[in-house]
């Protein structure tokens, strides 16, 4: 095989890559592990086959949900060459649209197929979780809900990657949840919300009139509002974790990622203002990371 046919390889995989914005799993990886991380510091360990299952399943439900919404946005006309942050995707026509819808749907049915294979190792409670997620993945853009485009996008957002992927996670290891699980889980599901409203907010003249978001239907003064509310709710549940010893003490040092607050304000008007928020949220992760590590 010639170097210019590898070269050709290479490029395609890595066009088809980012038009899949295979990038953000980084956000659904860091909390898998810092789900894993949580279980073994309160819990002891019962099935490791059901949580790489159940970790499987979440990343591929969330290749589905990027590539689906991303075929839905250039269908329904609201991505379009003029979009911000069009580079690679569909518009361009680098890539044809279909190759991605497929991509989209191979990727769900092989989340579900993971999903139902957890099941053999762990018992049936996780199925209550298996099917919620594969509900908000095929009516995250699709109809008759839609729920992106009739700005609901944030509410399946926070639940998703709060008490989805924390309860399944944990549930595969244990076999059991508590409450506590669930308190744990909702800085990481805020600070995820914010990157999705962050985007909406930087869409925002472009996508009036074209889809229903929050800042389109509740306007720009709401939507400012509630980003910085769910930013600081995050980071003040630090501390009431730490005490109720759900975090370790040197869960302290994910306070540090609030630190991305200040450069986010001055960019509030920038197209990278969203890069802030996908900033803190992956620091906070990989903090708390370091933080369980410590405690071990």
């Amino acid at each position: 095989m010639s170097s210019e046919i590898l070269k050709n390889i290479a490029r395609n995989i890595f066009l088809y890559a980012r038009v899949s914005r295979v990038h953000v799993l980084v956000m659904p990886i860091l909390l898998v592990i810092c789900a894993y991380l949580y279980t073994r510091h309160h819990y002891k360990v019962c099935s490791m086959n059901s949580f790489w299952c159940v970790s499987l399943s979440i990343l591929l439900y969330n290749l589905a949900v990027n590539t689906i919404s991303e075929y839905r946005d250039c269908e329904r006309g609201v991505d379009d060459s003029h979009s911000t942050g069009t580079r690679y995707r569909l518009i361009t026509g680098i890539v044809p649209r279909k190759h991605v819808l497929y991509i989209g749907v191979t990727a769900f049915l092989l989340a579900s197929i993971s999903g139902v294979s957890a099941l053999i190792f762990q018992p049936y409670t996780l199925i209550f979780s298996g099917i919620f997620a594969a509900f908000i993945t095929l009516f995250y853009s699709e109809q008759p809900f839609g729920f992106k485009y009739n700005a609901l996008a944030e509410v399946c957002v926070f639940i998703v990657y709060s008490f989805l992927v924390f309860s399944a996670c944990i549930l595969s290891l244990t076999h059991t949840l508590c409450l506590k699980d669930l308190f744990f889980s909702i800085p990481f599901g805020l600070l995820t919300t914010c990157v999705v409203l962050a985007n909406n907010i930087r869409d925002y003249k472009f996508e009036q009139g074209k889809t229903t978001t929050i800042p389109t239907k509740y306007g720009l003064k709401f939507a400012y509002t509630l980003l910085f509310l769910m930013v600081h709710l995050a980071f003040l549940c630090v501390p009431f974790l730490v005490y109720f010893n759900i975090m370790p003490k040197s869960g302290f040092i994910s306070l540090f990622s609030y630190l991305f607050i200040f450069p986010s304000i001055k960019k509030i008007n920038s197209p990278a203002f969203i890069n802030c928020f996908g900033l803190m949220q992956t620091t906070f992760s990989c903090l708390n990371i370091l933080a369980f590590f410590d405690a071990q």
